[in-house]
């Protein structure tokens, strides 16, 4: 890290003349203005002028990185110099209400460290802190420790009301004690997974009553495994992420939510039982990524995905991503009207046609179609089928674009029969995949009937 010595140094005239001129700015406006750089950063303007000397110790913001933090050269234990220098700045930072305390630690942790934490989160609460981002990842040579249990301090950050958690963090033990009254934003990632999406009554997520105020829930994990259960009344934005999404190692698992309140849903992961409690009347914006393999519960996928599809019925904005090998046994997964959804985006391949085309029949007021299309080669008899009746569904639609276009027949009569139904259709925007040729899929598009005499094609 930067020393805080008042040493000089010699700038360009011009450069001079640019500190001259930001230092005479008004000290509050100086100090929004370091908030925005990292701590080390903020600390490395002291030596700019007697002015700057002290002013990153009133930036309500601590921004430390381990891994970014200076230390000398023959230290014996850096990771013990790098805590006596977090411990330093802290020290020495004079605002009143800390706004943010961020810190990325990347190294071993002992009982040392541990204490010193514990101090930091003392300090941060005493500050009045609202913004806390802790990001651990311990030394792969650090077997004495697994996963950083949290110290009994960090749970007394009463005036939170943004946590960010990622990494070697355990929270389980202290599960049923804790309480954030101002808390809106939860952010948890790769946290100790196969722990606090259990059903035991003594998990993180099962305790989320000591958040009565929780708006914001969002958790990744590598992947899923066992209940999640999830009752937040005042929750309007869920975000659920499973980042290994394999048909070679697939777990079971349940997720329970009642969020009546709910606006924001996205979900990432493979198919399994979702089940909401409550009907989403407030929902705007789903986002669902599924992913299925054929394995001993394809018997229920149906079933799974009307339960699904159901609960989302009154989204207004919808992005659909099936991934995987068995969607081509998958049909009339969608109970009934989207009445609604006024923009849809869909990521089709070559055994997932039927249900773009099942999905289009069931918005009557589309206005957006973004399409994109997937090149995994999954064997498939299925294609892009132009219906037999009259396609009402399309009277809505007014923008269309097809992203990765290239010029397979399927795509060639999807986009064909768009252009012929869409009535009111206002602009059509192709981008074709890397290699293809703009100028003969424009070509082959001008021939195409268009039934909107206002609509303007436009490939990139």
């Amino acid at each position: 890290m930067a020393k805080s010595n008042t040493k000089s140094i010699k700038l360009s005239p011009e450069k001079d003349a640019a500190v001259d001129r930001i230092s005479n700015l008004p000290e509050s406006l100086l100090c929004h203005i370091l908030s925005f750089l990292p701590t080390k950063d903020s600390i490395a303007t002291s030596i700019l002028s007697s002015r700057w000397k002290l002013l990153w110790t009133l930036v309500p913001k601590l921004d430390l990185e381990s891994h970014t933090i200076d230390t000398s050269p023959d230290d014996d234990d850096e990771d013990i110099r790098i805590a006596h220098i977090v411990s330093r700045v802290l020290a020495q930072q004079e605002c009143g209400e800390l706004q943010t305390f961020r810190l990325q630690w990347y190294l071993g942790l002992d009982g040392s460290h541990i204490s010193h934490l514990d101090s930091w989160f003392r300090t941060a609460a005493a500050r009045k802190v609202k913004e806390l981002d802790l990001d651990i990842l311990l030394d792969d040579n650090d077997f004495d420790t697994e996963s950083l249990v949290l110290p009994p301090s960090f749970f007394s950050c009463r005036t939170l009301v943004v946590l960010k958690l990622t990494g070697d963090i355990d929270i389980d033990n202290f599960a049923l004690s804790f309480h954030f009254p101002s808390l809106k934003i939860l952010h948890l990632k790769y946290i100790l997974a196969m722990t606090i999406i259990n059903s035991q009554e003594n998990s993180f997520l099962s305790s989320l009553s000591g958040c009565p105020v929780l708006e914001d829930l969002s958790f990744t994990a590598i992947y899923f495994v066992g209940e999640y259960r999830i009752c937040v009344p005042t929750l309007k934005r869920l975000s659920i992420r499973e980042d290994q999404m394999d048909c070679e190692d697939r777990c079971v698992y349940k997720l329970e939510i009642n969020a009546p309140a709910l606006e924001y849903f996205n979900f990432r992961g493979d198919l399994r039982d979702i089940k909401f409690h409550e009907k989403l009347d407030n929902l705007v914006q789903a986002n669902v990524e599924l992913s299925m393999c054929e394995d001993e519960h394809i018997e229920f996928y149906r079933e799974w995905l009307l339960k699904l599809f159901t609960a989302l019925n009154n989204v207004k904005f919808l992005s659909f991503v099936p991934y995987g090998t068995e969607w081509h046994s998958i049909a009339n997964i969608y109970p009934s009207a989207f009445q609604n959804l006024v923009q849809l985006e869909f990521k089709v391949v070559d055994c997932n046609w039927h249900l773009l085309g099942d999905l289009l029949q069931k918005a009557p007021n589309l206005e957006s179609l973004v399409i994109s299309k997937g090149y995994d080669f999954i064997p498939s008899n299925l294609c892009w089928k132009e219906p037999k009746y009259e396609p009402e569904y399309l009277s809505s639609l007014t923008s269309f674009y097809y992203r990765g276009f290239k010029g397979l027949n399927d795509e060639v009569e999807f986009v064909k029969y768009i252009l012929k139904e869409a009535r009111v259709l206002k602009t059509a925007t192709i981008q074709v995949y890397k290699g293809e040729s703009k100028e003969s899929v424009l070509e082959k598009l001008l021939m195409f009937p268009r039934r909107s005499t206002t609509c303007l094609l436009r490939v990139e």
